[in-house]
Parts: structure tokens; C-alpha cells; sequence
């Protein structure tokens, strides 16, 4: 950009903060419960860990696919691997979730310690380290905490680290004890590796890595740590597992969000509401539907790209959880599996249930695409007669129009594939800090509540009739006072801190807001720099506490309002350290130094859409009028139109 563009910018944005009038930037200190926030109110890693962007977790070699020919699978098409008593890797801070009861096997390449096929057993913590590859690493000191790896290929290599804290590690392949390995050193050192090869290049092998709990005399602790494995020479072609809640897959219908024990990643969508679908579009002419079967299950009707395919019955008399049915050859190219719920069901079944658990393909569109018309003229087919009583009939679904694209041009941010389109909102991002205040848009914009509003990773903009833009307090009762996301624990409202602020009709009223926010948010926490004031007090560009107090602090608080907790570490990683504030939580990361927000609006966005909504936030969110509201092809796209008055969702989430 030429020198003269980035001096308009700076201009445009040091008037558009003078000319905030200071009456709209006047915090109160009683609670709001309405949603549509104009002034604040007293009152995970995030996607990712904190870092601005985004991510998607089973498309990691659909690149690769074309190097490898013809897919060439073992025994039927999938290598499984059953593992009595392991849980999958946890998500984060060594939390633990259910095992994929069938992992598929994939090709050689690198496994971070994140990838779902390493199964975990004990007690791990995921850690930040720029010196490991990806940056982060698992870590345990429990005494018979294991994970293992099933692969194909004639050798495997694992990647960890050594250094004055570590301790002994054992090492199985195959089931065959290899040893232990003592990973003290004197000094730091990651990359350090061992390899086991001499294998049979055309069978499945396992590696399994456990912590011993001991340690030489030098070593301070007994931690062992799990960087990567790496796998050369293999050749087996990798199906991708889309879990119910990616967002490959569009839901029509007020679909739930549920956990359920040996569910692929421990949760399923489900609904018994007649008309209501699940569409997943793949490529390569081979799919595979992972659901469940139980006492309260109904019937469904597949449809192969808009032609009645086939009917299931998913009734048993008792729960049966992984559940797949396969259709293949399909022909090359570009497909559509659709599930239809009947609402029917057979005699002796208790309800109508149809779960989504997963689907399993070669490759899937990167965002769901749905078709231009999918009013849907079925093929003729035998009636599906589900009681005594009932017979049905199956019916058309709704018209969803394409999603209309954006101009690509500045305010389009490939990253998260939006665009500022409404003018007042682009200058105030602008004038607030851009991305590094508000992260990325993630959403079109949209009327919420009577709003127009748009979804940023940290923030909710708003802009009620012709009042100023403002952001809302997105922790709000009414919005999102949740304390565990995607189980990362961070600080609960803690109201006797709250109701300590300040009013407005305070003497003085920005300095008493520095003196307040630098007493309960402190830069220096138990020796750790924590710069919690120093964030707050410079997240907005062009603010100086010093020569001008009143409008450092009156503009800053536009973005974090008044904290509403004092500072607390992660109780499963005390390297995070975390404070709650009216609009946001400051997220300090001891393994680098860095503090920045936490992504909420993002996590916000998965209770609304149901896609990629963690179980313990879906959980503590199982009573809220936002939650899984998104309902592409429903009158104003709104699941429950009656909770969420004059809010108008259609396509505020699809991609432009």
C-alpha cells in the first residue's frame, strides 16, 4: 500500500475516535439481560488456541491424494483399529474425550500429537512451544499414561524433546517391548527422534508410547513428551472423516448437538422433526454414513445426489453407537448424500430419532455448497409403512437459493471468506485496530435482534437505528456467561469485582476507570508479566494514558468494558493465565510471553449454527434461546423465530 494510503487510514481513523462522543462511551454498572447492547453493562485456546485465522480438521491430506494413483485399501476399505479402554487425544489441557471406535489408517507423512488417529490414555497437557513442530506438544509425568498409533508402512519414527525435566519413556511396536528410552539432557532440546523400521511394508503395525513415571537422578521431573510421529514408505489412501459437526455438512432443521458414549468424537446431531436433513457433498463416488441405532430411533431416507436411494430402519432394541452404511461406486466427480428424517418409525421403537455421526469420504467441498434448487421430485418408491397406523409419504424439501458472493476487494478477508460490506462497521474496525482488536469477520452482515450486526472472532458489532456502532457484551447472561470452552476453564463473573467499577457520574471519571482497571487487572501476577492493564489500556491504536486519560480510558473500554473477575490460571495448564472482562477474556500464554483475547464470538457462532460446538459448551449452552438457531431454507433461516425476534440469519453465515 503506498505511504500516502496508510497516512489516510491513521487520519480517518484519529477523527473517527475524537468524534466518539464521550456521553456513548459512559459504562454503567447494572447487569443487562436484553442482548441488544449499545453500552457495555456489568455484568478457549480458542478455535485454535488463540491465533487469528481458520481451520478445519479432516482435510490434512486431501492435498496429497493426487500423488498417490488409485487408492488402494486394506481388507475392506478401512483398517480399524479397536482399543479397548483409550480415549481419543484431548482437545486441550489434558481433557479427555471418547475414542473413535473405528480410526482410519492413513498414509505415511506427519502425525502432530493433535491428530486424531494418536489415541490417549492417562493424563495429558497440550503445550505452546515454538521450538516444537506445529508449535505445540503433549505432555505427561502420570505414571501409565499412554497413546498409541496404528499405521501402515515398514518403519515409524517418533519426535519429542529432551531436556532437565524429563524422564523415561518405554516404547512397544507391534506389541513387541522395545525399551525405554531417557529423554535427561542437560539442556533443551526439541526434534530429538527415535525410528523402529525393518517392518512389513504391506501390513498394519501399531506403536505405543507409555510414561514410565520415573527418571534418572539429575532430572528435576519424570515428564514425557509427544511432539510427532512420522511414517515413510506407506501406501494405504486416506477416507476423511467429517465429524457431525463439520461444516462440509448443512443441517435443515433445529438439529441438536449430543454427546454419546462411542459416538465418533463423543457427540452426534440429532432430531426426530419430519422434513428435517442432513446434505454432505464428496467427490470420487464412494461415501460412508456413520450413525447410531437404539430404542428410540426412527426411520430415514437417503438420497443419492436428489434420487431416493434407499430407506433405514435404525431402530434396536438396545444403543449401538458407529453404525456405518456404505455406498459406493457412484462414479467420479462431484456427489450428494442427503438424510431425510420421516418422523416415522417401526412398531416397536419409542420414538423417531435420526443421529449424524460422521460421514466418510475420499474428499468433501471445503464449505457446504447447497445445490441452486433442491425442491426435491422423488423417485417413485414403495411406501415406507412405519406403524400399524402410518404409512410415509415423502415430501419436497425447501428452495435454498446459491448464497450471493462478495466483491473481492480490500474489505474481503480470505482468511475467513467475508467481507465488511456495511459502511459504519468498516470505519469503526478501522478506527478500533482492525484485526488485531476484533480478529477476522466471520459471518455477512445481518439484522440480529433489530440490530444490524456482524460477527468478528472477538467481538459482535452492532448498530441499533442511528445510534453509534458498538460492540456487545458478549458475556452477558442473555448472550454467553459461559466459563468452560472447548475445556479450556476460565474465570466465572465474580460480582463483588464487578460491582466495584466505577460510575459514570464518578469525579474524574476516566482516571478512576485506569485506577480501577490498573487495581483488578494487574501487568505483574505471582512474578509472571501478565500485562493485563498494559492490553487494555493499548488495544485501540492512538491512545495514550498518560497525555490523555480520560480518552484512553473511554475508548479502550469500548472494546473490553469493566473486568468482571480477577486473574486465574487454567487449573489443567498453569501456563495460561486468564482474566474475565464485560466484552472479552485477556488470555496470557506463560510459554511465550503473549497475552491477547480469546476468540469468543467465534464459539458464539458454533452455539447459533451447531457447527463444531464443543460438548461442554453445548452442554452449558442446552438452555439457550441462541442455541443451533441456524436453519438454512426456514422462513428468515431462524429455527425458533418466537426466541429471537426481529433477527433475519439467511446466509449470514455462508461464505461469501
Amino acid at each position: 500500500m503506498p505511504v500516502c494510503a496508510f497516512m489516510f487510514v491513521d487520519r480517518t481513523s484519529r477523527l473517527i475516535l475524537r468524534q466518539l462522543r464521550l456521553d456513548q462511551l459512559m459504562i454503567v454498572t447494572s447487569e443487562t439481560r436484553t442482548g441488544i447492547v449499545t453500552t457495555p453493562t456489568l455484568h478457549n485456546q480458542e478455535p485454535g488456541g488463540g491465533s487469528v485465522g481458520t481451520r478445519r480438521r479432516p482435510g490434512w491430506f486431501a492435498r496429497l491424494r493426487k500423488h498417490f494413483g488409485p487408492q488402494m485399501m486394506v481388507g475392506l476399505g478401512i483398517a480399524t483399529a479397536v482399543v479397548l479402554g483409550w480415549t481419543q487425544a484431548p482437545d486441550a489441557h489434558g481433557q479427555q474425550s471418547t475414542l473413535t471406535p473405528t480410526p482410519l489408517v492413513r498414509p505415511g507423512g506427519r502425525f502432530e500429537e493433535t491428530d486424531l488417529l494418536l489415541l490417549y490414555s492417562g493424563s495429558w497437557t497440550q503445550m505452546a512451544d515454538q521450538r516444537a513442530s506445529g508449535g505445540v506438544y503433549r505432555r505427561s509425568s502420570v505414571q501409565g499414561s499412554q497413546v498409541q498409533l496404528t499405521f501402515p508402512g515398514p518403519n515409524v519414527k517418533w519426535i519429542t524433546s529432551r531436556g532437565p525435566d524429563r524422564g523415561i519413556a518405554r516404547v512397544w511396536v507391534d506389541n513387541e517391548d522395545k525399551g525405554t528410552i531417557d529423554l535427561y539432557s542437560p539442556g533443551e532440546e526439541f526434534g530429538f527422534s527415535r525410528e523402529w523400521g525393518g517392518m512389513n511394508g504391506e501390513t498394519i503395525h501399531t506403536i505405543r508410547v507409555e510414561v514410565t513415571g520415573q527418571r534418572n537422578g539429575a532430572a528435576q521431573n519424570a515428564y514425557v513428551d509427544i511432539d510427532s510421529f512420522t511414517i515413510v514408505g506407506a501406501y494405504v489412501a486416506e477416507p476423511m472423516r467429517f465429524e457431525n459437526t463439520d461444516p462440509t455438512i448443512l443441517y435443515g432443521g433445529a438439529w441438536q448437538v449430543l454427546p454419546v458414549n462411542g459416538a465418533s468424537q463423543a457427540t452426534v446431531h440429532r432430531i426426530n422433526t419430519s422434513g428435517a436433513t442432513a446434505q454432505f457433498n464428496f467427490n470420487n463416488g464412494t461415501v460412508q454414513w456413520m450413525t447410531t441405532k437404539g430404542p428410540n430411533r426412527g426411520i430415514a431416507r437417503i438420497l443419492i445426489d436428489n434420487k431416493f436411494y434407499e430407506v433405514q430402519d435404525l431402530y434396536a432394541p438396545s444403543e449401538q453407537a458407529a453404525q456405518v452404511f456404505a455406498y459406493q461406486s457412484l462414479g467420479e466427480g462431484a456427489h450428494q448424500i442427503r438424510i431425510e428424517v420421516t418422523g416415522t418409525r417401526s412398531g416397536p421403537a419409542t420414538d423417531s430419532f435420526i443421529d449424524i455421526d460422521a460421514f466418510i469420504a475420499p474428499s468433501a467441498n471445503a464449505t457446504p455448497q447447497p445445490t441452486a434448487t433442491q425442491t426435491m421430485t422423488p423417485t417413485p418408491s414403495p411406501s415406507v409403512t412405519a406403524t400399524p397406523t402410518a404409512t410415509f409419504i415423502p415430501s419436497a424439501t425447501p428452495t435454498i437459493p446459491p448464497a450471493p458472493p462478495a466483491m473481492r476487494d480490500a474489505r474481503y478477508f480470505f482468511q475467513t471468506s467475508y467481507r465488511i460490506d456495511y459502511e459504519p462497521f468498516w470505519n469503526y474496525f478501522n478506527a478500533m485496530g482492525a484485526v488485531d482488536t476484533f480478529g477476522y469477520p466471520i459471518s455477512r452482515t445481518f439484522q440480529f435482534l433489530g440490530c444490524q450486526t456482524q460477527f468478528y472472532q472477538r467481538q459482535l458489532m452492532q448498530q441499533c437505528g442511528t445510534n453509534a456502532v458498538q460492540t456487545m457484551n458478549l458475556l452477558d447472561p442473555d448472550l454467553m456467561p459461559y466459563n468452560q470452552i472447548n475445556f479450556s476453564n476460565f474465570p466465572s463473573h465474580d460480582p463483588a469485582i464487578a460491582g466495584s467499577a466505577p460510575g459514570p457520574d464518578t469525579p474524574g471519571y476516566g482516571s478512576a476507570v485506569l485506577s480501577h482497571v490498573q487495581r483488578v487487572a494487574p501487568d505483574v501476577l505471582q512474578s509472571a508479566s501478565v500485562n493485563f492493564f498494559r492490553t487494555f489500556v493499548s488495544t485501540v491504536p492512538g491512545t495514550n494514558m498518560v497525555t490523555d486519560p480520560n480518552f484512553a480510558a473511554l475508548v479502550n473500554l469500548q472494546i473490553w468494558g469493566f473486568p468482571t473477575s480477577g486473574p486465574m490460571p487454567d487449573p489443567n495448564n498453569r501456563s495460561f493465565i486468564y482474566q474475565r472482562f464485560q466484552r472479552g477474556i485477556m488470555h496470557f500464554d506463560g510459554t511465550n510471553g503473549s497475552t491477547r483475547g480469546i476468540l469468543l464470538a467465534d464459539w458464539f457462532k458454533t452455539i447459533i449454527t451447531g457447527r463444531n460446538l464443543p460438548v461442554d459448551l453445548a452442554s452449558q449452552a442446552q438452555a439457550s434461546r441462541f442455541r443451533q438457531q441456524y436453519c438454512p431454507g426456514a422462513p428468515a433461516w431462524v429455527c425458533r423465530p418466537g426466541e429471537l425476534p426481529a433477527t433475519d440469519l439467511t446466509f449470514a453465515f455462508e461464505a461469501q
